[in-house]
């Protein structure tokens, strides 16, 4: 359950799949502790300046610059934060890659790039994806689709040790 229009464009990427798109840190964490509180789930948040309670019954399983990966302490329900939000994550991304956003119609300007990641189109935005093909190699970008198919292909018998050993 991916919180804006950009992190379901990158996260359809990733597992090839749609996800359950969400409006807000709050909705995403309102699900997993309401609708999923027993069944498998994975949120993916913003890491916002003030903690939603729901973090604070997580644990850190891993972290990389910009990712942080918790698992609730009861249950299967894990939670990605991205810091300080997916736009920059994107950016640095394509930094560390060498690659130019422009080549692909979007700005390298994060005030500029959160603009348009922000829009309501962009969740289907194909320059997106085309940036995303592009950076794919990225460290981090690789261990999240590491860790996401893990999780997924493993819901209700994830061995933590595995899981950490993807980073």
């Amino acid at each position: 359950m991916p919180e804006c229009y950009v992190d379901t464009n990158l996260i359809e990427y990733l597992v090839k799949a749609g996800v359950n798109h969400q409006h807000s840190c709050t909705k995403v964490v309102g699900l997993l502790k309401n609708n999923f509180a027993d069944k498998f789930a994975i949120g993916i948040i913003d890491k916002d300046k003030v903690e939603l309670g729901y973090i604070k019954e997580c644990n850190t399983i891993a972290e990389t610059e910009h990712l942080t990966f918790m698992k609730h302490n009861t249950g299967h329900q894990y939670l990605i934060t991205v810091k300080p939000a997916i736009d920059k994550f994107i950016l640095d991304s394509a930094k560390e890659q060498n690659v130019t956003p422009e080549t692909y119609g979007l700005p390298s300007d994060l005030k500029e790039f959160t603009q348009v990641s922000k829009s309501v189109t962009s969740n289907n935005d194909t320059r997106f994806k085309e940036l995303f093909e592009g950076i794919k190699d990225n460290y981090e970008i690789k261990v999240l689709r590491r860790v996401l198919k893990y999780l997924s292909d493993n819901q209700y018998k994830v061995d933590m040790e595995t899981l950490k050993g993807l980073f």
